[in-house]
């Protein structure tokens, strides 16, 4: 496969993955594609959607040498075209549904029957144009010593005033257009002047500040315009929101979760609520991880229901319910079930019986390929500093293969407690539902979870965490 591209191509380049077919503002199009410079006979129209890409068509090159895109049920937002691995440019799909772009050897563009495609191809003209001069320029200053770096910065800055001004022109005259949608988007709230000690922030205003910036971080964002969740700016503010401005606490996300989903409900984006949901849900859901189980719990409790989610049936509400609940006893400061198991040898062992500082329950299977990965950490751990940090090993082989099970203890005894049984007798007689190895679980001296996790090495740093607070 040929692919011959012009060197001073611009390009909005993401990584990309399949995403399932989604239901919200969706419309039919017939797109002639044509493209100068590219010698391959197939082509790819993918789109946007929150933090993925999915894939609309594959297109097969015509007689005529375009390529032609008809299809029912597009989002409106962001497309791309590429090729190969290649994302060579993004389009707009929006209100006018059939059109024409034309792209030459030097890729000069020319959209015919779509005025919101010509308007997009030219903002990223001028934004190519001034991003090519930043480069040149930074590139003369630094590979020529000589160069008179005041000419040259004036030469930039006389270009970057005149794309700002074009970009306010262009802001004012086409207030509804995607490009206009998404830049106002990503605009920070205002700060009130009760915040700021000359051009800083007040340092004694610091936390009010915060707080002031996260519930006001989505002002600027139109929730009842769905094709900015089509575009690579939504899950980008999403991100910061979630990730840099909420603490990574249980409650804290869930608090600011719950704020998106009503304040995009009253602003016409049950899309955006139904998305940030399903994402979350799905993020936290059946993880075996101690902070996603608290998560995932939180969510269901506090945000869904039938009021604020409505997209969710009660039958779906239900089931989240009875998943949360089944997980709930064993989320982190809730005490653990008294395991009694018995060695192969026939000795009974008791989980509360065992007084040491730490526990650490730890359910594996002989014939488990999994828990014999790093295994020797947790065995080398263990041995090292039992004493030093007053811990035990309280394990439960499940292999439903005796033979399995004594042949393994065999040739690899611990110097734990090692008990026998298998996941059907350990649901039945405690209601836990192991379903898959290795799971460990890490107790106080009260036998109170502290950890949850199937990664040895989260137990050594969270020993080691506690004992360096301490």
């Amino acid at each position: 496969m040929k692919i011959k591209l012009n060197s001073k191509i611009f390009l909005f380049l993401f990584f990309f993955i399949a995403l399932p077919t989604f239901l919200f503002s969706q419309q039919s199009y017939d797109i002639t594609f044509k493209i100068g410079e590219i010698y391959v006979d197939t082509v790819v129209i993918k789109s946007y959607y929150g933090n993925k890409t999915i894939v609309i068509d594959s297109l097969k090159r015509e007689k005529n040498g375009s390529f032609r895109l008809k299809k029912d049920n597009i989002h409106k937002g962001i497309g791309i075209f590429t090729v190969g691995k290649m994302d060579i440019f993004t389009f707009v799909f929006d209100k006018e549904n059939k059109f024409e772009i034309n792209l030459d050897d030097n890729w000069n563009y020319l959209v015919k029957g779509c005025q919101e495609n010509d308007l997009y191809f030219e903002f990223q003209k001028a934004n190519k144009q001034i991003r090519f001069l930043e480069s040149k320029t930074k590139r003369e200053i630094k590979e020529n010593p000589k160069a008179n770096r005041d000419s040259l910065n004036n030469i930039y800055s006389t270009e970057v005033n005149k794309f700002m001004s074009f970009q306010k022109e262009f802001y004012k005259s086409y207030p509804n257009h995607i490009m206009t949608k998404m830049v106002k988007a990503l605009e920070d709230p205002q700060i009130p002047k009760e915040y700021l000690n000359g051009n800083q922030i007040d340092s004694t205003r610091k936390l009010e500040f915060i707080y002031y910036f996260r519930t006001h971080y989505w002002d600027n964002f139109d929730f009842s315009d769905n094709r900015l969740i089509a575009t690579p700016y939504f899950f980008t503010k999403q991100k910061t929101y979630m990730n840099e401005l909420t603490m990574q606490s249980a409650d804290s996300i869930v608090v600011a979760i719950k704020d998106f989903i009503e304040k995009a409900n009253q602003n016409k984006g049950m899309e955006y609520s139904k998305y940030i949901l399903d994402f979350y849900i799905q993020m936290n859901r059946k993880l075996p991880f101690a902070y996603n189980e608290e998560r995932f719990v939180e969510i269901v409790d506090r945000v869904v229901s039938g009021e604020r989610t409505p997209w969710i049936s009660p039958s779906e509400i239900e089931t989240l319910k009875i998943e949360a609940d089944k997980i709930r006893p064993l989320l982190p400061e809730k005490q653990f079930i008294n395991i009694s198991e018995k060695t192969l040898s026939g000795k009974t062992y008791n989980l509360h019986d065992v007084k040491t500082k730490y526990t650490v329950v730890y359910f594996w299977s002989a014939g488990c390929e999994s828990c014999k990965i790093n295994l020797n950490q947790l065995e080398t751990f263990y041995k090292k500093f039992k004493n030093v940090y007053d811990f035990e090993i309280f394990s439960i082989d499940l292999d439903n293969n005796m033979e399995e099970s004594i042949a393994f203890q065999q040739k690899h005894p611990f110097d734990w407690i090692v008990l026998k049984s298998n996941s059907t007798l350990i649901k039945e007689k405690y209601n836990l539902d192991i379903e898959m190895t290795p799971d460990l679980y890490l107790l106080d001296k009260d036998k109170k979870i502290i950890n949850h996790t199937p990664l040895y090495n989260q137990i050594e740093e969270t020993i080691r965490s506690i004992e360096e607070e301490e």
